[in-house]
């Protein structure tokens, strides 16, 4: 997760030429390694290169991450659809008592299976690739709430405040 949402933030934030292409690739996977494994988990530089097939020295790599680590000001984290979702779904779950005379009695974990499941779709979905995971999310909640239980408007109203969006 973290690897995609640094190749995209990185190549959208500078035209990629073709030829470097591979060893930005092997340095975000560097960088995606040393942020999310234990210290004695992660493979050489190296390592890393000769099997991505890049046959650029390690120095030149690892000048590649100082760079892309410069133009994300160092901030390697972005969240994902994902994370909006399980968020998103504890406040609207935080609301509970008004809720649950309206909702079937399932398990939070299934609902988030299921939740997650229509996200998938989504993101598979080209033409709403252009939205915000964030959007998307939202609506995913608001329609499984409204298909659910009469009591949906109070609790998305709710939601959308909580996650400061302008009605």
């Amino acid at each position: 997760r973290l690897l995609s949402s640094l190749l995209n933030a990185f190549f959208f934030s500078l035209q990629a030429q073709l030829k470097s292409l591979q060893r930005r690739a092997i340095s975000c996977l560097v960088l995606a390694a040393e942020s999310n494994e234990e210290d004695e988990v992660i493979p050489s530089v190296k390592m890393l290169a000769a099997q991505g097939g890049c046959k650029r020295p390690p120095a030149e790599i690892l000048r590649m991450e100082r760079i892309i680590l410069d133009k994300l000001h160092w901030g390697l984290y972005t969240a994902t659809p994902m994370d909006f979702l399980n968020i998103f779904h504890a406040m609207v779950m935080s609301n509970g008592p008004q809720l649950r005379p309206g909702l079937p009695q399932r398990n939070p974990s299934r609902q988030v299976a299921f939740l997650t499941k229509q996200l998938q779709h989504c993101m598979a979905c080209h033409q709403l690739v252009q939205f915000k995971g964030s959007t998307l999310v939202l609506v995913i909640i608001t329609l499984e709430l409204e298909r659910l239980t009469p009591a949906w408007l109070p609790a998305i109203t709710d939601l959308l405040k909580k996650a400061q969006v302008g009605i």
